[in-house]
Order: structure tokens, then C-alpha cells, then sequence
């Protein structure tokens, strides 16, 4: 059996997948101006880049307390319980799961903290009750997903008034979004490559018989 030609349907199946790659711009909030220890930012700002800030306040943290990655974050109630937004490109059709860590103002004692993720108009609730400090936020790993309804899609995350007080928010850092390949899609590449390695193990090198004289 000849394996290569095997080998190159099996990679241009993979490269017909269709792309579905999204990004998120500056998840972790590493860009935008200098917060020194924080700096808080009202409605309408675009500061922080790829972000803005859709309602309410904000607090750009920097040094006030410990990053989940890098060095910045975001309290979401600055002077008033806020919402930041940011619209990517999706495909329509595709899952996606969006991954983000949140933990809580410590200077706000110990209650509960909740807030909002809204992407294409899905909304979730997500809760915090963890017992971190500056020192050590015990951020909290959160995943939603969505299938996309549209080319682009709008991302929000909101804190809640009921538990956010006027400036005591929700935490929220290192936010990404991954494609959730399609079931088939899998299947069909693992089966191609199943086929692959089964005719490498069948495949026997030829015996050349050598004479002499």
C-alpha cells in the first residue's frame, strides 16, 4: 500500500475543516494607559484596549492587588457597579467556550460576590465566594459557551448591583475564547489517521536477496 497519497488525503480533509478561530483582544487587560495602583473609568471610555466600557464604572487595577495573569485587571464596580464590552468575529453556527477568571474586591468583606456574562444576547450569572486578599485573590477559573448567531459577536461583562454595593465589584481577568471543534469533525480526522497507522503497521520493508559469485 502506498502510504503518502494515504497521508495527503488525510491532511486535506483537515485543511477543508472550516476556520473558526475568534480572538479576544487583550484579554488580560495588559494594554491601555498606566493605572499606577488603579484608575477608575466611567461610561464610554475606550482606554483599556479592545474594551469599552458599556455602563456604569469601572476600576483598571494595577498594583492594588495581585493579577490573575500579568500584571492588570478589572474591578467591575468602580464608583458604581459597571460593564465592560468587546465585539469579535465569530462564525455563524460555531460553539465557541470563553474562559475567564474572577475573583472580588477585598475591601468589600467576605459577602458574595455575582455579576453577568452576556455574549450574542446568552446571558449567565457567575458567582464568587472565595476569601481571597490583595495578596492572594483566589481567582476562581469560569468557562461559558455559545454557539454564534452572527459574524460578529458582542462579549459583556457586568457586575450586579445587589451584591456589588456602589464600589465593591466582582474581579474579572484573563479572558479567552476557544473553538469547539464539531463531533464529526473529530471523528473524521481520527479515523483518518486510524487508517494511516494501521497501514504503517502493515507495511513490510522488502527482502532483497543478494547473490554471490
Amino acid at each position: 500500500m502506498r502510504i503518502l497519497p494515504l497521508i495527503g488525503g488525510v491532511m486535506l480533509a483537515a485543511s477543508a475543516v472550516p476556520a473558526s478561530a475568534a480572538t479576544i483582544t487583550n484579554g488580560s487587560f495588559e494594554l491601555g494607559p498606566e493605572p499606577g495602583s488603579f484608575v477608575t473609568l466611567g461610561t464610554g471610555s475606550t482606554a483599556i484596549t479592545g474594551w469599552t466600557v458599556t455602563a456604569g464604572t469601572i476600576d483598571y487595577i494595577g498594583t492594588y492587588w495581585t493579577a490573575q495573569n500579568g500584571s492588570r485587571s478589572i474591578d467591575l464596580a468602580g464608583n458604581s457597579p459597571g460593564a465592560i464590552s468587546q465585539t469579535f468575529a465569530t462564525i455563524v453556527g460555531q460553539r465557541y467556550d470563553i474562559t475567564y477568571w474572577i475573583g472580588r474586591n477585598p475591601d468589600g468583606g467576605l459577602n458574595p460576590r455575582t455579576g453577568f456574562i452576556d455574549v450574542g444576547g446568552g446571558q449567565s450569572q457567575f458567582l464568587y465566594t472565595g476569601s481571597g486578599d490583595r495578596a492572594n485573590m483566589q481567582w476562581q477559573r469560569q468557562v461559558f459557551s455559545f454557539n454564534a448567531t452572527s459574524a460578529n459577536t458582542t462579549l459583556t461583562f457586568a457586575a450586579d448591583p445587589r451584591t456589588a454595593g456602589q464600589s465593591f465589584g466582582p474581579a474579572l481577568d484573563n479572558v479567552s475564547i476557544t473553538a469547539v471543534p464539531e463531533p464529526g469533525a473529530w471523528a473524521f480526522l481520527i479515523l483518518g489517521f486510524g487508517l494511516v497507522g494501521g497501514a504503517l503497521r502493515r507495511s513490510k520493508p522488502r527482502r532483497v536477496a543478494l547473490q554471490f559469485g
